[in-house]
């Protein structure tokens, strides 16, 4: 244990051990509901279209804030990130395994071959710190389905220009209930017709076009399907 103390209190270790102070200080922060899973998330949106005299066509599809259309290092940089799943899972997961992972590294390659060199710990920061990238890619990659998932039921949906059926009749004065199906899960909403439209029974295709003034119900009329 004391070796192992002296070793993180080592000038060389330093960087990674403060950065896992604070990686250990926001998981806290998460546990005590100061802060949001994804609080530190950024999106990658980056669209390279890259035409090259032999004909190669080369089209990445990322997402990030910065929306970059144009070739050159911000473009394939969007790309690396998007690569590391940097944009897919909250980017502090991420941060948790890189710097969790560079700081074990760290820690073993001074002590036991650097012997806490300066020259040795320089040398090995870029390996050390693209090997806890790859290995933080290995360890998300299984989440990504699951954290898109998460983002689409998140998402805010829009009704209008959908097409129900209606459970419930309904008519200008009277609401009633239509079921939308939306990204595969059926949604329940209260409708009425248009002003001065019929009455219609339960079972009628329908189509949602606005929603009334007050914004409680969804306007319908008979789908032409």
């Amino acid at each position: 244990m004391q070796e192992l103390l002296h070793a993180i209190a080592q000038p060389l270790n330093l960087p990674y051990t403060i950065l896992l102070g604070l990686v250990l200080l926001y998981w806290i922060s998460v546990i005590l509901g100061a802060l949001d899973l994804s609080a530190f998330d950024f999106d990658v949106d980056a669209d390279v279209d890259v035409d090259v005299d032999v004909d190669v066509d080369i089209d990445v599809d990322a997402d990030m804030d910065v929306d970059t259309e144009v070739g050159g290092v911000g473009s394939w940089f969007a790309a690396l990130l998007h690569f590391f799943n940097f944009g897919k899972v909250p980017f502090m997961l991420i941060m948790t395994v890189v710097v969790l992972t560079g700081w074990t590294l760290t820690i073993l390659s001074n002590h036991y071959w650097g012997h806490y060199a300066l020259g040795f710990a320089l040398a090995m920061a870029g390996p050390i710190l693209f090997l806890s990238l790859l290995i933080a890619k290995f360890l998300t990659t299984p989440l990504v389905p699951v954290f898109e998932r998460m983002n689409q039921e998140a998402a805010p949906v829009d009704f209008i220009g959908q097409t129900g059926q209606l459970l419930l009749p309904a008519s200008p004065d009277k609401f009633g209930q239509a079921e939308v199906m939306i990204r595969g899960d059926v949604l329940l909403v209260n409708v009425k017709t248009l002003p001065g439209g019929p009455v219609l029974p339960r079972g009628t295709l329908v189509v949602i076009t606005g929603r009334t003034e007050d914004r409680r119900y969804y306007l319908i009329e008979p789908s032409e399907e």
